[in-house]
């Protein structure tokens, strides 16, 4: 067979492949929820001839057809495998690191950029109206870096991720000098402890021993004596905890432990989410059975997540309420710090529609905490409700 006759067959064959797979997939029935992405898929759009006539049929279209192609994972696998195949560094934005690490990989363009400047906006100018009504050292923003930032020693040789520490300091510039105050020196925190196990191999988030040097950073900043370790119980809840990062690459891969930090002498506390009348546990025991493994922390994201600690403003000497405005990297955090007051309320904007600053007169909110990971602040387009 001459040469341009096999290469003529190869793109039939491929062509054909990819057709075939196509009515495959529409004959399938849809996917809703891939467990393995820890994400909600596409599905077809509904066809309008308005759609047609605008791109967002097609473009729907197409992101489904993505989503919903046959066998998704394991094609995801081979991507991979061939990719690294070809030396290179990362691949699928995820970087293969010393140690087992995966470590997200996050450019300039990902993080910089008009969304990123409306929210450190947004942000400074919550936080200065939030002083002026609570006092001094009653605010705090903590911005944390992920594992990229961190971890540098486990990244590929000539890994050239993004300075995260560019974020804080553009948001300390525009705070000026009376406003550096409110900054929380996590970054510090975390790199002093970064031999340690404070971020998951196979996640983005920190680990509670993590969260714990955040609480700390906080705690001190804000003149609160944090608890020492030895006040707590480390029980290992789950040795096969395999995280966002990993649904990445979907390749085989050493799974990570779950360990959660628990008083000694446990506070009673009383746990409710979206305004439940009933109380919950403060642990969500029963996603260690399921994928989503890390919502075991305060039974994952919701709008409104209120936890009450009487015992808190005897041992504190004061009444005291405190908010959080977060992302998930704040439900690791929190444990450590409703043992310091009396109610604590976490609110996520991204499912929480009342205006942060009418909640705070409402509740008699006496300290406040804005606490997202970088890159996803960077992207966050919610943040500003802050300013309703």
């Amino acid at each position: 067979m001459k040469k341009k006759d096999r290469k003529k067959q190869m793109v039939l064959s491929f062509t054909g492949f990819l057709a075939g797979a196509t009515v495959f997939s529409m004959m399938m029935p849809q996917k809703g929820f891939s467990a393995t992405e820890n994400r909600y898929l596409k599905k077809r759009p509904v066809f309008t001839v308005e759609g047609l006539l605008d791109g967002s049929y097609g473009r729907d279209y197409e992101t489904s057809l993505s989503d919903q192609f046959p066998a998704r994972d394991a094609w995801i696998g081979i991507k991979v495998m061939a990719e690294r195949a070809q030396g290179r560094k990362d691949v699928n934005g995820v970087y293969f690191g010393k140690d087992d690490y995966l470590i997200e990989k996050f450019d300039t363009e990902e993080i910089e950029g008009e969304q990123l400047d409306k929210n450190l906006s947004w942000v400074s100018t919550f936080a200065e109206k939030a002083e002026e009504r609570l006092g001094e050292d009653r605010v705090r923003i903590m911005l944390v870096p992920t594992a990229s930032q961190i971890l540098k020693d486990k990244l590929p040789l000539l890994a050239a991720p993004y300075e995260q520490s560019l974020v804080a300091e553009r948001l300390a510039e525009m705070m000026g000098e009376d406003g550096q105050s409110l900054l929380v020196p996590v970054e510090e925190m975390l790199a002093a402890h970064g031999q340690e196990d404070i971020y998951y191999r196979t996640d983005h988030h920190w680990t509670s021993l993590g969260a714990y040097y955040g609480y700390r950073a906080w705690a001190e900043s804000v003149g609160i004596t944090p608890w020492e370790q030895d006040a707590f119980s480390i029980q290992m809840v789950s040795e096969e905890f395999l995280g966002t990062v990993s649904s990445k690459v979907n390749l085989p891969h050493k799974p990570d432990s779950i360990n959660l930090y628990l008083p000694k002498a446990e506070p009673a506390y009383e746990v409710f989410y979206d305004g439940a009348p009933e109380p919950a546990p403060m642990y969500s025991y029963k996603a260690l059975e399921g994928k989503d493994k890390y919502a075991v922390y305060l039974d994952g994201n919701h709008g409104l997540t209120e936890v009450r600690n009487p015992g808190a403003a005897e041992q504190e000497g004061e009444e005291r309420k405190l908010l959080i405005i977060k992302d998930s990297f704040a439900h690791s955090f929190a444990p450590f710090a409703v043992n310091h007051f009396g109610e604590t309320f976490m609110i996520d904007l991204r499912y929480f529609n009342q205006s942060p600053q009418i909640f705070m007169e409402e509740h008699g909110i006496t300290d406040v905490l804005v606490l997202y990971q970088i890159p996803g602040f960077s992207q966050e387009k919610t943040v500003s409700k802050l300013i309703r």
